[in-house]
C-alpha cells in the first residue's frame, strides 16, 4: 500500500506498561507495531515512559499518566514482577497498577482505551511458591479473569507474544474483538475419591478438591495456583494424573510436562523401593509352606504337577513384575522401605511364619468355615 494512502489512515496509539522484567517484549512491541504500520491501513504509534524521561514535573508519573489518557490501546505485559512500591502515593502498590487502574477508569467512563493484558507463562515451581512480587501478579490475573472485562492472554515465547499482539491490535483496529473480552472458561476434571487418607494426603486432597471446584466454576487462575502447590507436595500418583490433566486443559504444556516428570520420578523411586521389598520377601523360605498348604487341599496323585506349577507361578518373572507394579501403586517409597527394613530386622521372625500361616493355617480356617457353612461353599 502506498504512503499517500497511509497519510489519510487512522493513527492508533498503543501505550506499553510493564514492571520492567520484559525488555525483550518491549522491543518486540515496537518492532511489531512498526511492521504493522508498513503493511496495513493503520499507523500504530507506541507510547511509553521512554518518551518522557527527560521531562520535568513535580511528579514524573503524572506525565506518563497523561500518555495513558491519550492512548487508544493500553497494553500491559507481566511475568514475575509486579513493580516497585511508589514512594509518592499510597493508593497503588506499583506504578504499573496505577497506569492500569487509570486506563480502566477511563474505559468505564468513555469506552476507551481498549485494554490488553499479556502474561508470560510461569514454571510449575513458581506457581506453587510465587513469593510477594509474583503473588501480586497472580492475584491481579485472577481478578481479571473474574471481571471478564479485559482481554488477557498467556504466552510462552517472544515469537508467540509478537504474533498474538499483531492479531489483537489488528482486531481492535478492524472492530473484530470478541465480546465479552475474555470468555469464561470452565475446566471439568474428575473428583478424587476419599479413601480415609492420612494427614498429608488429606491436606492435598482438600486442596485438589478446592482447585476442582474453582476450575469447574470458571476460576481457572485460582485453580492453577492450587494445583501447582499440590503438585510439589503430593506423592499420590492419582492426584498427579488429575493435576496434569488440568494443566493440559488449561493450555499450559510446560506445567503439564513438569507434573509428568515428577510422576515418573516418584514411580521410579517407588519401583526401586518395591524391588528391595520384593527381594526381602523372595529371599525367605515362605514359599515352601505355601506350597505345602496348597498341596494339602489336592489329591496326592496331582501333587508333583501342582507343585511345579505353583512354584513356577510364584517364582516367575511375571509374578514379581505384577507384585512390584501393585506395590508401586498402593505404597509410598517410605512405606516400602520401612517394610523392607522391618522384615530384614525385627520382623524376620514374622516373615518366617508368613508362608506357614498363608499356606497352612488359612486353608485350615477355610476348611472349618466350609464345614460350618456348607451353603456358602456349594459353588
Amino acid at each position: 500500500m502506498g504512503r499517500d494512502n497511509k497519510l489519510a489512515s487512522r493513527t492508533i496509539r498503543v501505550f506499553f506498561a510493564s514492571p520492567g522484567d520484559l525488555e525483550e517484549e518491549r522491543v518486540l512491541t515496537a518492532e511489531t507495531l512498526r511492521q504493522l504500520s508498513e503493511r496495513s491501513a493503520y499507523t500504530f504509534e507506541l507510547l511509553g515512559f521512554e518518551g518522557v524521561l527527560a521531562a520535568t514535573a513535580h511528579r514524573p508519573q503524572d506525565i506518563i499518566n497523561g500518555l495513558v489518557d491519550q492512548c487508544d490501546v493500553f497494553l500491559a505485559v507481566f511475568h514475575r514482577r509486579w513493580g516497585q512500591l511508589p514512594p509518592d502515593t499510597a493508593a497503588y502498590t506499583s506504578y504499573t497498577e496505577e497506569e492500569f487502574e487509570r486506563a480502566k477508569r477511563r474505559l468505564g467512563t468513555t469506552g476507551a482505551p481498549e485494554i490488553f493484558c499479556f502474561f508470560k507463562q510461569l514454571d510449575l515451581a513458581s506457581l506453587a511458591d510465587p513469593g510477594e512480587q509474583l503473588g501480586k501478579v497472580l492475584e491481579f490475573r485472577r481478578r481479571l479473569q473474574e471481571s471478564h472485562q479485559v482481554l488477557y492472554r498467556t504466552f510462552t515465547a517472544a515469537v508467540q507474544f509478537a504474533a498474538d499482539l499483531e492479531q489483537h491490535v489488528l482486531a481492535f483496529a478492524e472492530g473484530k474483538l470478541p465480546t465479552p473480552r475474555t470468555p469464561e472458561r470452565r475446566i471439568h476434571i474428575p473428583i478424587v475419591a476419599d479413601q480415609q487418607p492420612e494427614s498429608q494426603r488429606s491436606y492435598d486432597l482438600a486442596k485438589v478438591r478446592q482447585a476442582i471446584d474453582a476450575a469447574t466454576n470458571g476460576r481457572v487462575e485460582e485453580a492453577a495456583v492450587l494445583m501447582a502447590g499440590v503438585s510439589q507436595t503430593t506423592r499420590n500418583i492419582e492426584m498427579l494424573d488429575i493435576i496434569r490433566a488440568f494443566f493440559v486443559a488449561a493450555g499450559n504444556p510446560d506445567a503439564a510436562q513438569a507434573v509428568l516428570e515428577r510422576k515418573l520420578t516418584l514411580l521410579h523411586d517407588r519401583r526401586l523401593a518395591a524391588h528391595e521389598y520384593a527381594a526381602v520377601l523372595m529371599a525367605e523360605p515362605w514359599l515352601d509352606d505355601v506350597v505345602a498348604g496348597m498341596l494339602s487341599q489336592l489329591p496326592p496323585a496331582s501333587h508333583a504337577t501342582a507343585e511345579q506349577v505353583i512354584r513356577k507361578l510364584f517364582t516367575g518373572t511375571r509374578f514379581r513384575e505384577l507384585m512390584i507394579e501393585s506395590m508401586t501403586q498402593h505404597f509410598t517409597v517410605g512405606e516400602l522401605l520401612s517394610l523392607a527394613r522391618f522384615y530384614k530386622g525385627d520382623g524376620a521372625s514374622i516373615t518366617a511364619k508368613f508362608g506357614h500361616y498363608m499356606g497352612i493355617v488359612v486353608p485350615e480356617i477355610n476348611a472349618i468355615l466350609a464345614a460350618e457353612n456348607p451353603e456358602l461353599f456349594e459353588h
